[in-house]
C-alpha cells in the first residue's frame, strides 16, 4: 500500500520494493542467528525482547558500517567479516585469536 500515484509507483515496483525489504530483513536476522549467536532468547518479557533484538541489530549495523566503510579494500580482502569480528572481540578480551585464513564473509 502507497500513497504515491499509480504513475509514479506502479503496483509491479511497489511489490519488488516489498520482496527486497524481505530479502534485506532476512538476511540480517539470519546473519544475527548464524554468526552472532543472537538465537539465545535471555528474558522473555516483550520489552526485554524487542530491546535485545534492536541493539543485536544497531551492533550489527555499526560492524558492518566499520567494516564496509572503514576499513582499506586490501583489509577487506585479505580477512573476513567473521575474522575481524573475532580480532575486534579478542582485543576487548585482551587475548589473541589464532591466524585464520580468508573464509567467506
Amino acid at each position: 500500500m502507497t500513497t504515491l500515484a499509480p504513475a509514479r509507483a506502479p503496483t509491479a515496483a511497489v511489490v519488488q520494493l516489498g520482496h527486497s525489504r524481505w530479502a534485506i530483513e532476512n538476511a540480517g536476522f539470519n546473519e544475527l542467528v548464524t554468526r552472532w549467536h543472537a538465537d539465545h532468547v535471555y528474558r522473555h518479557e516483550s520489552t526485554a525482547l524487542l530491546v535485545f533484538t534492536l541493539l543485536a541489530m544497531l551492533c550489527l549495523n555499526v560492524f558492518l558500517a566499520f567494516y564496509r566503510r572503514d576499513l582499506k579494500p586490501a583489509a577487506r580482502q585479505a580477512a573476513s567479516r567473521l575474522h575481524v569480528a573475532r580480532l575486534l572481540t579478542a582485543e576487548l578480551y585482551g587475548a589473541r585469536p589464532a591466524a585464520s585464513p580468508r573464509a567467506p564473509p
